[in-house]
């Protein structure tokens, strides 16, 4: 009796084996590009706490920086970042990026967009946030952006930021920076 299950027990078993082998033969034929891995870490279980925004402008000529603001909120409210390939999104690739906050006891809301890479040069080495310029204007065009590079992005911690310079007007020889630094958690 033991003899005739064998047969049966060893072709459930190849089965099994075709079965495991195959899935991870088909992630390794589709492999999640990068900007779908940031796309996916960074919308689903959103919205992620603020744990800290640090904030940073200077002024840099001839090799130094100047900082001259430093600010830093803890516990800053939530970020929800939307997909970029949802139905209602800004356009140009890009999804909504709301922060949520409380400041002086009243509930504010800012909204802006945001890509999972360079949008500039489709790098996947940074993403890019935009911010508006004033109410009603486009989320993307022609509002101000920064490339943030990504420090760690990972299913539960998320930290990324980045410098944004702009020559100073005049032919002074510098620039002017302004620096931000996100680190969030579930």
């Amino acid at each position: 009796m033991k003899n005739s299950h064998l047969p049966a027990l060893l072709i459930i078993a190849g089965l099994f084996s075709v079965l495991f082998s195959s899935c991870e033969l088909m992630e390794n034929l589709d492999p999640e590009s990068e900007t779908e891995k940031i796309t996916r870490i960074f919308t689903s279980g959103s919205p992620w706490k603020l744990d800290t925004l640090n904030l940073k402008t200077d002024l840099f000529s001839g090799g130094n920086s100047v900082i001259t603001s430093d600010t830093t909120f803890y516990n800053y409210g939530t970020i929800e970042f939307l997909d970029p390939a949802a139905e209602k999104n800004p356009g140009y690739n890009t999804g909504y990026l709301i922060h949520r906050y409380s400041e002086n006891g009243s509930a504010k809301t800012d909204t802006m967009a945001w890509a999972p890479y360079n949008h500039n040069s489709g790098s996947d080495n940074h993403i890019t946030i935009f911010f508006r310029n004033s109410p009603g204007a486009d989320f993307v065009v022609g509002a101000w952006d920064m490339y943030l590079d990504k420090i760690v992005i990972e299913d539960k911690k998320l930290k990324f930021e980045g410098w944004r310079r702009e020559t100073l007007p005049g032919g002074a020889g510098g620039s002017y920076g302004s620096f931000r630094s996100y680190s969030l958690s579930r």
